[in-house]
């Protein structure tokens, strides 16, 4: 069983507070591939891992307040938004990573799952601690570079290859991934 993680992609992210717009709008068609391929699969599960803060979370202080829990900011932007599909979850999370504190080992567990995708953002902080937290919990990592990105002056293709020689992330793409005719028909 493979689970697809979808990492963060929040109004706050998008649009909101701390906006990428420009960055996270060429992802999207891809996530929203990914998405449809692993509803129509039966050995494959759909995760939203998204921030979902408090006032008083370490992230706040770092970055001020965004995708405050019970806010539109939280919300995952509307093309990607969860449908409650069988084998669909929201993992929401406090910390910079999906596993973090977030009981999200434990569900995959339950499903059976050997293997995650990461996509979303930013491949340099949340993908990146999304990766450590399967990568110390034993999952294989595949990490689809046209289903992740960075904000403005940061290094992607750095930051991926990060993934690759530190956790051992096969790096690949969508087509790789889910096969050439599904994202040509999309």
């Amino acid at each position: 069983m493979k689970a697809l993680i979808i990492v963060d992609m929040l109004n706050d992210f998008y649009s909101g507070v701390l906006q990428n717009e420009m960055h996270a709008s060429k992802i999207v068609p891809v996530i929203a591939r990914l998405i449809d391929h692993a509803r129509g699969n039966p050995e494959w599960m759909v995760v939203y891992s998204n921030d979902a803060h408090r006032a008083d979370d370490a992230e706040i202080a770092v970055w001020g307040p965004h995708a405050m829990a019970g806010t539109h900011g939280a919300d995952v932007i509307d093309a990607l938004r969860p449908i409650g599909a069988a084998r669909e979850i929201v993992s929401p999370k406090r910390f910079y990573g999906a596993f973090d504190e977030t009981g999200l080992h434990e569900i995959l567990q339950g499903y059976g799952v050997t293997d995650v995708v990461i996509v979303g953002q930013h491949t340099h902080c949340c993908v990146r601690h999304s990766s450590y937290g399967a990568f110390i919990r034993g999952y294989g990592i595949e990490i689809p570079t046209d289903g992740v990105c960075v904000f403005d002056g940061v290094d992607n293709q750095a930051a991926i290859e990060y993934l690759r020689t530190i956790y051992g992330a096969t790096i690949t793409d969508s087509e790789t991934l889910i096969g050439t005719s599904a994202s040509k028909a999309a």
